[in-house]
């Protein structure tokens, strides 16, 4: 077991044939302590289909502006394969200024996945920046339904691949995702396959962006865009160029596909055993996967590989925690079906109101309102609870799930978990702290002056009236949080507005009150600080609850991650727990969450459950 757990699953994708190459012939792929696996050389697809059917232009691009993708299966290895030169080729056509960084793109497709290559000449490479979007990479864009709307759905992902092959995802599911990443003499070379949700064909025509990131040091100081003019394609969909399917003839078969099996490998590695009551039943299928045919250098199947991925999938799913272990909140992805529109739809309603800004004046401000499915003004004996949900720095109210007639996919989100029963119905509003006093250190003031009470005197809630004394009787049906400043924000709230709030949801962000980016910089003083707005409170330790969350590919990971680690070991005040009966806090860690609301939305989904619980 200890051998297995040990292997570091370094995939040579020349592990598995394709099943229309002629011949294979098997070499060592990588021995480690007393583990040799054997694996065989991948010989790439002919292509049999002409691509000169479809014409295309000097730049790469047919009559309609559209790259062109023809059919065949490369090997995702990190190696420019021979079949790639069947593929036609395409460079950025809006660059920065001042950089020296050139590219180009090609694509393929078969029957389960679209293929993207990359190769960039780029002489001075860097990966120093945490943020990853500032490193030196690829990020690939993609609409699979080419709806064209302005907003990220279920079908959209974007992802972005280092030159040193480190995987981040802003939209999509990561499991649906395989890559490689080679650097070369002058440059870096990228290959990535995409899974795809729908099953392709001749004619297709997907929504697609690329773009190459250009870093210097910690700072990205340009970037290469296909199609994308505005640089906002990252958050509008409708700004994605396009591609088209084509060059299958009736012959022609896809290469296997072991991208799964190996995903799932290496993510298995990844689990730490030592959580687990029954580990030995997964590090007995791992050893199946090297010591059976799957990984024995000869000639597989399909049915080969899938039936390995099911034996490890199996064995996962038996795996029984340490009762340490069940201590912790793991994250588990939305469901894709919670990103589509429900039957039962809830809606939103804007209010507006003036506040007081800096300049002795007042303001003139909005929020918006979701009120769940069979929400009935006139039944004022059905009470909701509410959460308050703050946007993060340079955003707006209307970002999160939009306003009146809009439907973004946190609203989707909540419809689908309200009528599937995961969380009672409830009420969310969103408000913003630009204008007014345009500071999150004082929204507070803000929000108990103005926001609470008009929301809570307008809606069925728990609240008698909006006054001070009504709203304090009523805190336990009430929450806060936000996102990145909006995280911030809500480590004010706590602190100035503990009477009235019993939960938080502080989300990619750290407590500043100590200072500016306080929770990395000084996480003991910060916890303390807070540690004491709780004891002097006079509340116990379960009259209020903290549930944080970020990814650790997020930029807010290394200053939040310190607080959270110094909040732990104030047992007094924070007790660290999932199970909300027997802790009031604890912190959500996504292995490839990012600063993007793609994961702040899952975070949302996997903590709603616990709001309003005690």
């Amino acid at each position: 077991m200890l051998t297995i757990v040990s292997l570091v699953f370094m995939f040579s994708l020349g592990s598995l044939p394709d099943i229309s190459a002629a011949a294979t012939k098997a070499e060592p792929a990588f021995k480690q302590k007393d583990v040799l696996v054997t694996k065989a050389v991948i010989k790439e697809a002919p292509m049999k289909t002409d691509p000169g059917k479809i014409s295309v232009g000097t730049d790469g691009l047919d009559s309609n502006g559209r790259m062109v993708a023809h059919f065949g299966s490369p090997v995702i290895d990190g190696n420019v394969d021979p079949i790639w030169n069947k593929a036609h080729k395409v460079s950025p056509k809006h660059v920065s200024a001042n950089i020296d960084t050139s590219a180009t793109f090609k694509a393929l497709w078969d029957d389960r996945a679209l293929y993207i290559l990359a190769e960039v000449k780029d002489k001075n490479l860097s990966v120093q920046s945490g943020t990853p979007h500032m490193q030196d990479s690829v990020e690939i864009f993609l609409d699979e339904n080419n709806d064209k709307t302005t907003d990220y759905g279920a079908e959209d992902l974007h992802i972005r691949v280092n030159y040193e092959n480190a995987l981040s995802v802003d939209n999509g599911d990561p499991n649906l995702y395989y890559t490689a990443a080679k650097k070369v003499k002058d440059g870096y070379v990228i290959e990535t396959r995409i899974a795809l949700k729908t099953k392709p064909e001749n004619g297709k025509v997907l929504g697609i962006e690329l773009q190459i990131n250009d870093a210097i040091g910690s700072e990205r100081i340009g970037s290469l865009n296909l199609f994308d003019a505005t640089g906002t394609a990252w958050q509008d969909p409708s700004k994605f160029g396009e591609v088209l399917l084509t060059g299958k003839a009736k012959n022609d078969v896809s290469g296997l596909n072991p991208y799964n099996l190996f995903n799932l490998v290496e993510n298995t590695l990844k689990l730490d055993f030592k959580l687990y009551k029954n580990a030995n039943i997964v590090t007995d299928a791992l050893t199946n996967v090297v010591s059976e045919s799957v990984l024995n250098g000869h000639k597989v199947t399909q049915k080969e590989i899938d039936s390995q991925y099911a034996a490890i999938t199996a064995a996962i799913s038996k795996l029984e925690m340490t009762e340490e272990a069940a201590n912790e909140k793991y994250f588990k992805p939305l469901p894709n079906a919670y990103r589509a529109e429900n039957t039962k739809p809830g809606k939103i309603e804007s209010i507006h109101y003036k506040t007081p800004n800096v300049k002795g004046g007042t303001d003139d401000k909005k929020l918006n309102v979701y009120l769940p499915y069979g929400y009935d003004a006139s039944a004022a004996n059905k009470k909701y609870n509410v959460l308050y949900l703050m946007h993060g720095g340079g955003e707006n109210e209307d970002l999160l799930f939009g306003g009146p007639g809009q439907s973004k996919e946190l609203k989707k989100i909540l419809d689908n978990m309200i009528a599937s029963g995961d969380i009672e119905p409830l009420i969310v509003v969103t408000p913003t702290f630009n204008d007014g006093k345009n500071d999150v250190a004082l929204f507070h003031e803000e929000l108990m002056d103005t926001i609470v009470p008009l929301v809570e005197n307008k809606y069925n809630t728990y609240a008698k009236s909006g006054s001070l004394e009504d709203l304090k009787a009523s805190r336990e049906h009430r929450a806060f949080g936000g996102f990145s400043m909006g995280s911030v924000t809500t480590w004010y709230t706590f602190i100035h507005a503990l009477d009235y709030f019993k939960y938080y949801i502080p989300l990619s962000g750290d407590s500043w009150v100590i200072e500016q980016r306080g929770g990395g910089l000084q996480p003991e003083k910060t916890a303390e600080y807070l540690a004491n707005v709780a004891k002097k409170s006079g509340y116990k330790p379960q009259d209020y609850y903290i549930f944080s969350a970020t990814g650790k590919l997020d930029i807010a990971y290394p200053n939040l991650k310190p607080q959270v680690d110094a909040m732990r070991k104030l047992t007094d005040v924070f007790i660290y727990s999932s199970d909300t009966k027997k802790g009031n806090f604890y912190f959500l860690a996504a292995d490839s969450g990012t600063h993007a609301w793609n994961w702040q939305n899952q975070y949302i989904y996997n903590i709603l459950p616990d709001l309003f619980s005690n």
